[in-house]
């Protein structure tokens, strides 16, 4: 086995140490991410991701103040990068894209098990919402554009902020939803396989995109 010659962990604190606090509160956070992606919420445990940050404990709770608050902190992040992968591939080539959305939204809800953090946090009595208000508003905004572009280039009436709102609230709900519960739920009607699944969530997009076309 490799080892680690102590001239090369002293030079890695040495390169910590001299770390800000922006980059400080970034490698908290994609520790406990790595946590989360691996265990769920449950693994969460500070004294594993100040060891894998390289910091000590009290470090966490100088930048966070508290488990929750840094669990509360990884989902804002969560949502903060979905937000900049949506915005950054606004327009998509496929004009409305809502299969582009609703991948990309899955893939932070579900796979980075963001889902089952905002659940554990809201029902552990945190209201994420009233602390950080607006968190997706940018992203909706930017899907309230092309609706208002695309019913200008059709000749239609614009909608109004308020539908596309709705819309991109109604979309959250779903893909949350189904990232907590659709495993079992599907299961309980037969549609165990992977294949059920992504068939699945073909028919919700065709569901979505026939909404968008009426609303």
């Amino acid at each position: 086995m490799k080892t680690v010659s102590g001239k090369a962990v002293r030079a890695r604190h040495q390169t910590r140490g001299r770390r800000s606090a922006t980059e400080t509160r970034r490698a908290i956070l994609d520790a406990a991410e790595r946590c989360l992606v691996e265990g769920g919420p449950e693994a969460i445990r500070l004294q594993k991701i100040a060891a894998d940050a390289g910091i000590s404990h009290p470090a966490i709770l100088h930048h966070f103040k508290s488990r929750e608050g840094l669990t509360e902190a990884l989902v804002v992040d969560g949502f903060a990068k979905l937000q900049a992968q949506f915005v950054e591939g606004w327009p998509s080539v496929k004009d409305p894209d809502v299969e582009g959305v609703f991948d990309r939204f899955y893939k932070i809800a579900s796979d980075r098990g963001v889902a089952r953090l905002m659940a554990w946090l809201i029902l552990s009595g945190h209201t994420l919402g009233a602390r950080n208000p607006g968190m997706l508003r940018r992203a909706a905004e930017k899907l309230h554009a092309g609706r208002v572009r695309r019913a200008k280039e059709g000749g239609f009436p614009a909608p109004p902020l308020e539908q596309s709102l709705f819309g991109a609230a109604f979309l959250a709900i779903l893909v949350l939803g189904d990232s907590l519960f659709g495993p079992t739920l599907r299961a309980a009607v037969n549609l165990r396989s992977k294949g059920d699944a992504a068939r699945f969530h073909r028919w919700l997009i065709k569901i979505v995109e026939r909404m968008d076309r009426r609303v």
